[in-house]
């Protein structure tokens, strides 16, 4: 054998043993005491008004760990009940007019009649950037010029590029409250109990990808196993206190990690039950909480704190991701992801929000983002040194790459 093939094989023997003892670790661990621990410390949880090096570098280690985290005190507490009254409003005002072209559609309407039918009684509806693509519901965010000011806060975009990449895209955005109990629904008793579950994983590890075994609403997901890359940010940002008795999302620490899914069709799992080692988040209003995409987590079915639980759901993707390539044929369900925004709506974005949601505007030119232009002209000027070498160092180029060395595989 020689060098490359021993140093190969050393690596490999590290790798399993490595491997190895993290199994043996897991084996050995109490999920439940680990987890309970987890919930009691807090340890997912940064603080907005630490420096932002401070604050990346810790929701980098607890995503990496944990697979989510949360960062307090976002946004000011002497703000957080007007935005959170201007979210409920803005959820009603989607809601009516998703439900009114929903309305439109099952009347047979579609393409240009849909349009001026919709037009004509009052029902938003944007042109979309993807040619050939039916027009969506406009995108929420323009029924909350409050809550805009906060979503590209500095704090959340920096951990954003640092995990996922220099160009952002907010890809879905949408409210999401859940009612606090209310005594006449015994009937749902199973389904709003503390001990039912909801897990799934959310996209583009969503293995039912919104549209099941429909073509025209399948937005499409990764294949299992699921590579080990963070391709997506899931934040919710929370506007009422949440704990496990009002409202606190409910995760499996270290999931992220995990090969099998809670859909996974020979993964041998229930979404329904609890998971051992499961936690529910905690957190003040005003935090937001960030998840790999690729976390099992749930929306909790039981709030009996009387008192509905308010929200703002918000997905962040690298310029890579493919966020709105396929479900062409949905105009009004679960067209959450992408809704449109027109140029004047575009406009009136603050300054900062405007490069996450250009994708958006179908009147926009869609650019990569300064970074990433940064970064490719960096790699261009050593290229450039390389090739000049041949000129400038002819005797002594062939030597500039002496000291690398690449291990072949195992």
């Amino acid at each position: 054998m020689n060098i490359s093939h021993l140093q190969a094989k050393t690596a490999r023997l590290e790798r399993e043993l490595q491997e190895t003892r993290e199994l043996l670790a897991r084996a050995q661990q109490d999920p439940e005491a680990a987890t309970a621990e987890l919930a009691n410390t807090r340890a997912y949880a940064l603080d907005a008004t630490q420096p932002v090096d401070e604050v990346v570098a810790g929701c980098a280690d607890a995503l990496g760990n944990y697979g989510f985290c949360v960062i307090d005190n976002l946004i000011p507490a002497s703000q957080v009940e007007e935005i959170r009254d201007e979210v409920i409003v803005a959820r009603s005002t989607s809601t009516r007019n998703t439900q009114a072209i929903s309305d439109l559609v099952a009347s047979g309407l579609n393409g240009e009649e849909l349009v001026s039918q919709a037009a004509a009684n009052a029902v938003e509806l944007r042109p979309v950037r993807r040619v050939g693509h039916p027009p969506k519901p406009p995108n929420d965010i323009v029924w909350m010029p409050l809550y805009a000011q906060h979503l590209a806060n500095p704090v959340i975009t920096a951990v954003a590029r640092h995990v996922l990449d220099d160009h952002l895209r907010i890809a879905q955005l949408h409210p999401r409250v859940i009612d606090a109990d209310k005594p006449d629904e015994s009937s749902d008793a199973a389904h709003r109990s503390a001990a039912t579950r909801g897990w799934h994983t959310d996209w583009p590890h969503d293995l039912s990808a919104y549209g099941m075994g429909d073509a025209r609403d399948n937005a499409g997901c990764i294949r299992q196993p699921f590579p080990d890359v963070t391709m997506c940010l899931v934040m919710i940002w929370y506007l009422s206190d949440v704990d496990e008795n009002s409202g606190g999302t409910w995760a499996v620490p270290g999931s992220h990690k995990d090969k099998r899914n809670p859909r996974g069709p020979s993964d041998g799992m229930s979404v329904a039950a609890p998971i051992p080692g499961d936690m529910q988040v905690t957190a003040k209003a005003g935090s937001v909480y960030i998840q790999d995409s690729r976390i099992w987590h749930a929306s909790p079915r039981h709030n009996p704190s009387n008192r509905p639980r308010v929200a703002m759901i918000t997905r962040w993707c690298p310029w890579w991701l493919s966020v709105d390539d396929y479900a062409p044929g949905n105009t009004h369900s679960t067209s959450i992801v992408c809704r449109p925004l027109s140029h004047a709506e575009f406009l009136a974005l603050p300054t900062d929000l405007q490069p996450l949601m250009r994708h958006l505007c179908p009147d926009e030119r869609d650019t990569l983002q300064q970074p990433v232009l940064d970064r490719a002209a960096a790699a261009d000027a050593r290229n450039q040194w390389g090739l000049r070498q041949v000129q400038e160092n002819p005797d002594g180029f062939a030597q500039d790459n002496a000291h690398i060395r690449v291990s072949l595989g195992p």
